[in-house]
């Protein structure tokens, strides 16, 4: 397992306030070895079958995608991730007045259709947040669920 995995699952466990215990009750450990094979998980000595990164993401209501991302911590990684996106042709980097911005042209057709829709709905999504229109935690639910849109939240976009 890569070292994102186990650091994306100790995120979402600690984002939700629950313990590794109750973790580990929830994707059907016993009580008695449920925070030591937790804690296993998120320090990387072990790695989840992927039924159990199922059961976990649904315990934690994320979406599977969300913990199998790349290491984003480690610079390389995540640089080597943000050029294959440039290759890929979804983004381009940009320096707008000192600043450093990802950009994508929602109108290039050479870009698939999918991606683009789903690029704009997450800017409405983000600037909704932004605007207090919807609060950090609805915004939060629907990136760590996406694709997959709570049904009470399919309104948002």
């Amino acid at each position: 397992m890569s070292m994102a995995v186990s650091k994306r699952i100790r995120f979402f466990r600690k984002l939700r306030g629950i313990t590794q215990k109750e973790l580990g009750k929830a994707v059907g450990f016993s009580s008695h070895t449920a925070s030591v094979r937790i804690a296993q998980y998120e320090i990387g000595a072990r790695s989840p079958k992927p039924e159990l990164l199922k059961q976990i993401s649904d315990a934690l209501d994320i979406s599977e995608d969300a913990l199998t991302t790349p290491d984003l911590e480690n610079v390389t990684c995540l640089m080597h991730t943000l050029f294959a996106l440039e290759d890929a042709r979804f983004f381009s980097v940009l320096s707008l007045a000192g600043n450093i911005e990802l950009w994508s042209d929602t109108e290039d057709e050479s870009i698939p259709l999918t991606v683009r829709v789903m690029l704009r709905a997450w800017a409405e999504l983000r600037a909704k947040y932004m605007c207090g229109e919807i609060s950090k935690e609805e915004y939060d639910q629907w990136r760590y669920n996406f694709p997959n849109i709570p049904k009470n939240e399919s309104e948002m976009i």
